[in-house]
Parts: C-alpha cells; sequence; structure tokens
C-alpha cells in the first residue's frame, strides 16, 4: 500500500509561527532568526489507485485542506535534504471524517487513510536549526508530552504537483 506525503505550506504571513518564534527566544534560543510551520498530510492508498501527482491535484480541489488562496502543495518526493524538521502529531487524531470527504467528495480514490501532523522548520542566522534544537524546542514548547508525539527527522525532498 503506497503512502504519499504532502506538505500544506502558506504563502502568507504566519501569526502562529511568528508568535512560536518570539516565544522560543524568550525561553532562550537567542540565535533563533525564523520559524515555519508546515502541515503535512500522509495519505495511504491502495497499491496503484492513484500517483502523488493525481492524489496531490485531487487535494488541491478539497478546500478543507487546501486554500490556493493562501497556501503551496507539494509532496515528498524522495531523498531528503541537509535541513531538519521536527514532527509534532496528536496522539488520537481521528481523522475519519477527513477520509470519508476526500474519498467520497474530493475524488481521492483507494484512499485507505490518512495521517496529520505539524512540520516546524526552525532556521538561525546560518541555516536549518541543528537537531538538538529541534528536540529542545518540542520539549519546551511545539509538543504537549500528554496529547503529542514529536520525532526529529532529516526534511524530505518535496516536489510540486504537475
Amino acid at each position: 500500500m503506497p503512502a504519499f506525503e504532502f506538505a500544506v505550506e502558506l504563502t502568507v504571513p504566519d501569526n502562529t509561527a511568528f508568535t512560536v518564534l518570539t516565544a522560543l527566544r524568550e525561553l532562550g534560543y537567542r540565535a533563533l532568526e525564523r520559524v515555519e510551520r508546515v502541515e503535512l498530510l500522509r495519505v495511504r492508498l491502495h497499491e496503484g489507485a492513484m500517483s502523488a501527482d493525481e492524489c496531490g491535484r485531487a487535494l488541491m480541489r478539497a478546500e478543507v485542506v487546501f486554500n490556493p488562496n493562501k497556501h503551496r502543495l507539494t509532496y515528498a518526493a524522495g531523498g531528503e535534504t541537509d535541513s531538519v524538521e521536527a514532527i509534532v502529531a496528536e496522539k488520537d487524531d481521528d481523522a475519519a471524517g477527513l477520509s470519508d470527504l476526500l474519498s467520497g467528495h474530493f475524488g481521492v480514490r483507494g484512499l485507505e487513510g490518512v495521517e496529520r501532523a505539524i512540520a516546524w522548520r526552525l532556521y538561525e542566522k546560518a541555516g536549518s536549526s541543528p537537531k538538538k534544537r529541534l528536540d529542545w524546542a518540542c520539549r519546551e514548547l511545539l509538543a504537549n508530552r500528554f496529547s503529542q508525539t514529536y520525532s526529529v527527522r532529516s526534511r524530505p525532498n518535496y516536489a510540486p504537483i504537475k
């Protein structure tokens, strides 16, 4: 069963990311210069049901996850970058309603399930924050240990939907 990861990135200023930037600086991360917040959708499909591009085009019609006036949609195309990101997900996220909507109304064929998460990307002057800093930021602010899980990973290469 193939699984595709889609990144829904804002193309407009993100007040939540700005608030996180301010809070992490106040918590002592003085070298932090920029914060990005990206919504992730991990879509599991039956074998051969859709390609990543076909699924992405269907998601771009789903206003419940994508607004062309303020979002850019890409998918993990394989390989990794030199940057790291923290992935924060709800422990009890029930995305059954979203799955029903995507498959029933927006044409995502062969949908087995959807998982949602937030990717936090932190940047210092020289580039991506080190893994150790992202782990600290998750423990201090980005993830609630009682209701969320987090992991720090190398950021995948993302490609635009064709």
